[in-house]
């Protein structure tokens, strides 16, 4: 059966989708080509679109899934050159099609929604924004949130590094002001952004210092090149590009047997990573014994992503370059001393630290239905529908939100599967003719009960991923399973699951001076 694309009166449904990333784009895409919906808005803070991907400008910076993978299924490029592709050919890949699509006509850049309050007598969603170039200021009422923001967009700053007088940034805002030639530089953090940096500035720097407690588990990249027959064959015959996609998509699903704890079924992928990594260390270097303990991981594999990389591990030979595996004890001036002792003096420190996702709902951003705080109400526990939908929060969407997290696979399949739930909630409420759908406390419970007993089996409530963790040690990030699965559960929507309001009853609310009563 099709999708329904229009009220009964052959209106549409205002929507507001706030963020211009990977996400957004795909939301605003898909309501165009799904539903022919154009009665969108999308809001975006920076001034132009691609999110995580504007933002994270810094050396080496490129995707770490197969780029055929991590585009869009419903448009493909033929033309990259790598598997593995920059940064830049991500931003021009994701500002291409929104080109196509026409998408640049519905965002309002430099536009922050400081606010989002839901009405129940209006039955919409009440969003105060603000320009931040001319600091103009307003309200925008709409029926539907598609909150599209993202996690990786709030830089994890430790207070401790305050400390630090030299220049110091993120790198997720990288300052390209900066020239590093012949610069004594420090980057903290040994994951997957700075293992990108250390290899892409070893040659520029002076001298370079690497802090990482923690080492990740690395295995070759293996970054293949396509020549122009590949990309001839992949324009050309179309299912030969579906068959390689999907052969990638599967793969990486697989993948997610490394994530559970020890058990039969792991057993032979856990042995591939852990002699594959061990192979890594040892061809890189086999007369190095002491560093080859600081590169080894002290925890289980896949406790944290693994990361890919040929230049790391060569980076780390040369002369000017540094690993200290030892903490940071104290920070003076632009010195940085180590537990072991060791102290250096730098001129540039870059922090590879990660994000702060827990800061993206801040107290007082998002009021629900009866004046509930969201993220009050949510504690240390968020209560998502598959990290989707949310009590309490009618016509309101996430995507890749609390508990819809993966760390095996491409970030476009779980948003993909999440924007077509969203759209198949719509066309319900157009087919119904429902002002309001608002997913059931005790289905969202239901989902959280079933999230811990699958994660009781997972590698991601071990203590080596903390932030995850709350402190009844039940993991709130994550999804349990491979991408198929969260397809299977998401793929048809369960009405039945829902509060409804039909647009009739909302018209007969009375309103009392523009509130509920």
């Amino acid at each position: 059966m099709g999708l329904t694309k229009t009220y009964r009166d052959g209106t549409t449904p205002t929507i507001a989708i706030i963020g211009a990333g990977v996400s957004g784009l795909c939301a605003a895409i898909q309501l165009q080509r799904e539903l022919q919906l154009t009665t969108y808005t999308v809001y975006e803070l920076e001034s132009d679109i691609g999110g995580t991907w504007l933002m994270n400008t810094y050396p080496g910076c490129q995707s770490d899934a197969p780029i055929h993978l991590y585009s869009y299924s419903f448009a493909p490029n033929y033309d990259f050159k790598n598997k593995f592709v920059p940064q830049s050919e991500v931003l021009a890949y994701l500002k291409a099609t929104a080109k196509t699509y026409n998408i640049y006509d519905k965002i309002r850049f430099q536009t922050r929604i400081t606010s989002m309050q839901w009405h129940e007598g209006h039955q919409k969603w009440i969003l105060h924004w603000i320009e931040s170039v001319t600091g103009e200021e307003g309200d925008h009422e709409v029926d539907v949130v598609i909150h599209a923001a993202g996690v990786l967009r709030l830089p994890n700053i430790p207070k401790e590094f305050e400390a630090f007088e030299g220049s110091m940034w993120h790198s997720a805002r990288w300052d390209h002001s900066v020239d590093l030639v012949g610069k004594r530089v420090g980057v903290v953090g040994t994951s997957a952004s700075g293992i990108q940096i250390v290899p892409a500035i070893a040659d520029k720097v002076k001298s370079l210092d690497v802090y990482g407690r923690s080492p990740s588990y690395i295995t070759p990249q293996l970054n293949i090149t396509y020549n122009n027959i590949w990309r001839f064959i992949f324009r050309h015959v179309p299912l030969a590009y579906s068959v390689y996609r999907t052969l990638w998509y599967y793969y990486l699903d697989s993948t997610i047997l490394l994530y559970h704890k020890l058990a039969w079924f792991s057993v032979f992928h856990r042995t591939i990573v852990y002699i594959v990594t061990w192979l890594h260390r040892f061809r890189q270097f086999p007369f190095n014994r002491a560093l080859r303990k600081k590169l080894t991981p002290d925890y289980e594999v896949a406790a944290r992503r693994v990361v890919l990389s040929d230049k790391y591990y060569p980076a780390l030979k040369k002369p000017n370059v540094i690993l200290h595996s030892d903490p940071i004890v104290s920070i003076n001036g632009s010195t940085i001393t180590t537990q072991d002792g060791s102290t250096r003096e730098l001129d540039v420190l870059v922090l590879a630290t990660g994000f702060d996702w827990v800061s993206n709902f801040p107290v007082g951003y998002w009021t629900g239905r009866g004046g509930i705080d969201i993220a009050t109400n949510w504690g240390e526990s968020p209560t998502t529908y598959y990290g989707t939908c949310v009590p309490n929060a009618p016509n309101f969407f996430l995507i890749w939100g609390p508990n819809s997290g993966i760390a095996h696979h491409a970030l476009t399949s779980i948003v993909e599967v999440q924007v077509m739930y969203t759209i198949r909630a719509l066309s319900h409420m157009m087919e119904q003719d429902l002002a309001s759908m608002e997913i059931k406390q005790e289905a969202a419970e239901e989902f959280l009960e079933t999230l811990d007993k699958k994660m009781e089996r997972m590698i991601f409530t071990t203590s080596v991923m903390p932030k995850f963790i709350n402190s009844k040690k039940k993991c709130r990030g994550f999804w349990w399973g491979g991408v198929t699965e969260f397809w299977w559960r998401m793929k048809d929507l369960h009405p039945e699951r829902f509060h409804i309001v039909g647009r009739k009853e909302a018209r007969e609310k009375p309103i009392l001076n523009g509130s509920e009563i």
